[in-house]
């Protein structure tokens, strides 16, 4: 596994040079000659890690549509994201794999509702241009991963590679918070990137500081670490696994990103209370280690303040219950933003705008559920909460339904725990399910909800057998 992370490290550093710092034809030369080598490589795992890293970002370099190959003159560079996502169908269906999810007729369905969005898109008044209409494709090409990462990823060994690839990203993603806090700069910055990054420029304001680097991979690794870390068995590093899910929850802290510290302070308690069982003793020792661990990061004078700070923003939750819908002026997306999309949404309520012009133009990241109706419409978002809800339904299910001999009887329960956990992300702080997405976003969903599916295949009436890591 060493000799892996090495390698990806290794990706990453010409990744960054030829994007930045070289010439500038380089960068998808070395793009181009990563997907050949992906295409001919078995090892899923590092390259969707690899590929996914370049989507979600990695100390303040490859933001959005960065990391691209110019292909078509007159239109605009192709994430690379979409490339690998091209290719991993190619390889899935190539491969001939009969792993197939559960929740596999839900998909069927969701697609079809895809296809009759795009077709009413055009009713409902969309641009022909053509980078308008290369635009809809990028949206839609991500949710392909639906298809071909259980395919690819078809034992759980797959999955365990890929999560232990992204416990470095964890703490990786806690450093160059620490590291910002401290030095005002972000460590992309340090390394020569020319840059101006707007949470610099509100902590040098005197406001609190909002950064948060390597957001997906934080939430990504965080999932792997909790359900590794219940299952019952003494080939996984528990120690390891739950100090990833604790430098994942002091990024999220730092960035005093409501939404994101309600989420992570929701999983963790239910993890504690449901999947793990401690007793009070138990659950006294990790508090006391995470009380050391905040005196010891407190004892650093700009991270105490940020601490300081991150709390009385979440206070301001207490504003929002007590009927103020700005929470004392920091929050705009209740009264500022829902209504506008709102507004849009009832005048086509049943099916939404589709991929119309509408719904480009008003589209709003910042409020997820309104935006999902805007977009679908009452018939979408019923399609998606009942593929929601049979999901984690039949997970809790097959959990219910395992003896307590088997060693992933509690560690299924993390599923539906880490999904409520997320859609508080989606509801509080920024959109993450619809029926489009971004390369980034699709890696992540389609890793968790396939290897979800895997384990409910695998978890049978016995013990189940628990892969050797690589």
């Amino acid at each position: 596994m060493l000799t892996r992370i090495a390698i990806l490290m290794g990706l990453l550093a010409g990744a960054i040079w030829s994007t930045y710092f070289g010439p500038g034809f380089f960068a998808s030369i070395f793009y181009i000659m990563t997907l050949i080598v992906y295409y001919r490589s078995k090892d899923e795992a590092l390259w969707l890690v690899f590929f996914f890293v370049l989507s979600d970002g990695f100390i303040g370099f490859f933001n959005k549509y960065e990391a691209v190959i110019s292909v078509i003159p007159g239109l605009p560079p192709i994430e690379v994201g979409h490339f690998y996502v091209i290719l991993t169908v190619i390889k899935a269906y190539r491969g001939k794999s009969d792993n197939v999810p559960f929740y596999e007729t839900m998909l069927k369905i969701m697609a079809i509702y895809i296809l009759f969005l795009v077709a009413q898109s055009y009713t409902m008044g969309l641009s022909m241009e053509i980078n308008v209409q290369f635009r809809i494709v990028k949206h839609i090409l991500p949710l392909l991963l639906f298809y071909s990462i259980p395919r690819l990823f078809d034992n759980e060994q797959h999955y365990r590679d890929l999560f232990l690839l992204l416990v470095p990203f964890a703490f990786i993603a806690l450093g160059a918070q620490v590291f910002t806090l401290m030095t005002g700069a972000a460590p992309s910055q340090l390394l020569g990137l020319q840059r101006d990054l707007w949470f610099l420029k509100t902590a040098e304001a005197g406001k609190t500081y909002r950064g948060f680097y390597s957001t997906t991979a934080v939430l990504l690794s965080c999932f792997g670490a909790l359900y590794y870390g219940a299952v019952k068995t003494n080939e996984i590093n528990k120690p390891l696994m739950f100090s990833v899910v604790a430098a994942d929850y002091l990024s999220a802290f730092i960035s005093a990103t409501r939404g994101w510290v309600l989420c992570f302070t929701f999983v963790v308690i239910m993890y504690l209370i449901f999947v793990l069982k401690l007793g009070a003793r138990s659950v006294g020792g990790i508090v006391v280690t995470s009380a050391i661990a905040m005196v010891i990061l407190s004892s650093i004078p700009v991270v105490n303040k940020q601490f300081t700070n991150a709390y009385e923003r979440v206070l301001t939750l207490e504003a929002l219950a007590g009927g103020d819908v700005s929470a004392g002026g920091t929050l705009t997306r209740l009264h500022k933003h829902g209504p506008k999309v709102m507004k849009r949404w009832a005048e086509s309520p049943l099916t939404g705008w589709g991929f119309s012009n509408v719904f480009l133009k008003e589209a709003n990241f910042h409020v997820g559920n309104q935006t999902i109706l805007m977009h679908s419409g009452v018939l979408g978002a019923f399609i998606l909460a009942l593929f929601f809800g049979v999901f984690n339904l039949q997970i809790v299910q097959r959990s219910m339904s395992l003896p307590r001999s088997n060693p992933v009887k509690s560690a299924l329960l993390v599923i539906p725990i880490f999904f409520m956990g997320w859609f508080i992300i989606h509801s509080t702080s920024g959109q993450q399910f619809a029926f489009y997405s971004e390369p980034g976003g699709a890696m992540a969903q389609a890793a968790f909800f396939s290897f979800a599916a895997l384990v409910y295949k695998n978890a049978v009436l016995g013990d189940t057998p628990i892969s050797q890591p690589a």
